[in-house]
C-alpha cells in the first residue's frame, strides 16, 4: 500500500493537476493556476508533515473529487480539512 501522501499525489493526477516539486523556503506549496492549468505545488524544503498538510489543504478544495475512488484514509484527511465529501 502506498503512503497517504503519494495517494494524495496520484489523487492530484488523476484530476489533471500538474505535480511540481520545488525548493520554496519551507512555507510554500500549494495549488495554483498558470494558463488554465493547474498545479500543485510540493515545497522540498517544508518537513514531510507540512508537505503533507499543505497538499490536502489544496486539494480538499477541489471540484469533482465525490466522483473518484478515494481511500478511506486519504478521503479522512480531506474531510477533516473542511471539505465534505
Amino acid at each position: 500500500m502506498s503512503s497517504a501522501f503519494d495517494e494524495i499525489l496520484n489523487l492530484a493526477a488523476a484530476l489533471g493537476i500538474t505535480v511540481r516539486h520545488a525548493h520554496l523556503g519551507g512555507g510554500g506549496g500549494g495549488l495554483a493556476n498558470f494558463k488554465n492549468q493547474r498545479q500543485l505545488f510540493v515545497d522540498l524544503d517544508a518537513d514531510p508533515a507540512e508537505q503533507l498538510e499543505q497538499t490536502v489543504k489544496a486539494l480538499a478544495k477541489v471540484e469533482g473529487l465525490e466522483q473518484i475512488f478515494i481511500r478511506p484514509d486519504v478521503r479522512e484527511l480531506l474531510e477533516n480539512h473542511g471539505r465534505a465529501l
